[in-house]
């Protein structure tokens, strides 16, 4: 085990709240300068092993752990605390919990001086990581003032200043726009070539690290190991179990199986044969409606400038755009939540401001894009029951009302527990609920899928489709071109605050701006485009 730089022996995890251990007797080891894909469901306990792995379990653990964890053949419980850092550092699903200063310079200075870096040694690896990750314009930029894709990029930043030999990045893309995602890949090709860290990556979108990452090892549901070995071989033949355990596929190897095809499956679009399915002839829902809410002149600070939108009744609307362009903003002013620094906004014909704020609430819900933000109460049963409690709805119909939510969003069981110690992807999951139990007309949602296994994606967005089919206008600010394919009849684009594009999806694949918004084509699209250029280059030869 000379090159071992990681290794756990039968490692179990359990937390208080939770019955049955979050991982089961896991055993595996990583050598130094691998690259390794971990992948799972949601809530298979992925990302509590990286606090195994970082040293912070069992230390701030509040439950049980037992087995081992080493560090370069060093047991993780004979290092000072703060002394893993140098060896192993973790860029968290959530950006925002590792945050503890007010700007981009000093949060990233933050570790650096933990470990007595010299002044001019600081100085030169803080500008250094943020070149890096493209941030070095935002150096004295307030955190607070960051967009989730960008505070993504600081907190990588502050790790790969501390030049850590393992380097874990929890859904490191999650937040992050196309363009944006596949300059983030290839720069973390760049800098492993040249640093030779080791990587370990949870994600649950896998395209973009198929031609990076050479080994897999994949949890099951309960916590357990289910394979370690080569990641291109076990997608391409044993796709059809990952896909039952809810693991999301690259789309060439999802289509492959939905068309029952033998392996091995393909694995990028351009090996996909044949023609897209009739999907793409499909009827984009119900004729658009009365127009219900309108912005005009819409600008917020220096963020949004000059907007005028309509959503009328009836609509799918999906808000894409680059990391920083305003999307957050603009969905936020529109549902309520921020005022307008100048502009008008109605909702049915009322201005929004002579709206009373519990009465707005019964016509708008919003789904934040950190679950924790719309945490209120204790329990996962009276997070969900809180605001038909305050409808007066009767008990017994309360309960049915909200166990039928909770089964549908796969938190049946979890009644009882708290809400943060909940997954990421069950967080998501129960702040989903929290909003689609009160039936609002319309509905915001921020990165609704961010953090969820291909199971959980597709029975919300089958659900938020149900929901669309009976009438509810739905919002939907997402990175993933794949949904909005599927499900919007409207797009919205923003770029650097304004209003870029405003049409059909099928209008946006074919604008000759989609690189300058930071966008991708779908990968049906892509896939149809590859076939006619294959029947142009054969017809050409």
């Amino acid at each position: 085990m000379k090159d071992t730089i990681l290794r756990t022996e039968n490692l179990t995890l359990s937390y208080e709240e939770h019955p049955e251990p979050v991982l089961q007797s896991i055993t595996f080891s990583v050598q130094k300068g691998e690259g390794v894909l971990l992948l799972g469901p949601s809530g298979s306990g992925k990302s509590s092993l990286t606090h195994c792995l970082n040293g912070l379990f069992p230390r701030e653990l509040d439950g049980s752990m037992n087995g081992n964890v080493f560090i370069e053949d060093r047991n993780t419980s004979d290092y000072h605390p703060g002394e893993i850092a140098r060896k192993v550092g973790v860029v968290f699903q959530d950006p925002d919990s590792q945050f503890c200063m007010i700007t981009v310079e000093d949060e990233v200075a933050f570790g650096l001086e933990n470990l007595n870096v010299p002044y001019e040694s600081m100085i030169e690896k803080v500008d250094k990581a943020l070149q890096w990750v493209g941030m070095a314009d935002y150096k004295l930029a307030k955190i607070s003032d960051l967009s989730g894709g960008q505070k993504q990029k600081v907190a990588l930043a502050c790790i790969l200043a501390m030049e850590p030999e393992v380097l874990i990045l929890d859904e490191p893309t999650a937040n992050l726009d196309p363009v944006a995602t596949k300059e983030f890949i290839d720069l973390l090709k760049r800098l492993k070539e040249e640093l030779n860290f080791t990587l370990l990556v949870i994600e649950h979108k896998l395209e973009g690290w198929l031609t990076f990452l050479e080994r897999v090892i994949v949890f099951s549901e309960d916590g357990q190991l289910d394979y370690d070995g080569p990641l291109r071989h076990h997608l391409q033949f044993h796709a059809e179990d990952l896909h039952n355990m809810g693991i999301r596929l690259p789309f060439a190897t999802r289509t492959s199986l939905e068309e029952k095809r033998q392996p091995p499956h393909p694995l990028f679009v351009t090996d996909l044969p044949g023609l897209p399915s009739l999907q793409e002839e499909r009827t984009r829902g119900k004729a658009m409606g009365d127009a219900w809410l309108e912005m005009s002149n819409g600008t917020w600070k220096s963020i949004l400038h000059s907007i005028d939108v309509t959503i009328h009744e009836g609509e799918w609307i999906a808000i894409v755009g680059e990391n920083g362009s305003g999307k957050s903003s603009l969905s936020k002013i529109l549902a309520g939540i921020q005022k307008p620094t100048r502009g008008s906004i109605s909702l049915d014909g009322r201005p929004l401001n002579k709206w009373k704020e519990q009465e707005l609430r019964k016509e708008i819900g919003y789904v934040f894009q950190n679950p924790e933000h719309q945490f209120i109460t204790d329990s996962v049963f009276e997070e969900v029951a809180f605001s038909l409690r305050h409808g007066g709805i009767a008990e017994e119909e309360l309960k049915n009302t909200v166990e039928e939510i909770l089964a549908f969003c796969r938190l049946k069981g979890m009644e009882n527990q708290h809400p943060f110690v909940l997954s990421q992807g069950q967080k998501r999951r129960l702040s989903v609920a929290t909003m689609i139990v009160d039936n609002q007309r319309l509905l915001f949602l921020d990165e609704p899928t961010f953090g969820q296994d291909e199971k959980s994606t597709a029975e919300l967005m089958d659900l938020l489709q149900q929901k669309h089919d009976k009438g509810t206008s739905i919002v939907m600010i997402t990175h993933d071109m794949e949904l909005v394919d599927r499900h919007a009849t409207r797009v919205l684009v923003m770029k650097e605050g304004r209003l870029a594009f405003d049409d059909r999806p099928e209008k946006l694949w074919s604008h000759p701006g989609l690189p300058d918004f930071h966008l991708e084509l779908p990968p049906r699209e892509q896939w149809k485009r590859t076939i006619k250029n294959k029947e142009h280059t054969y017809v050409s030869s």
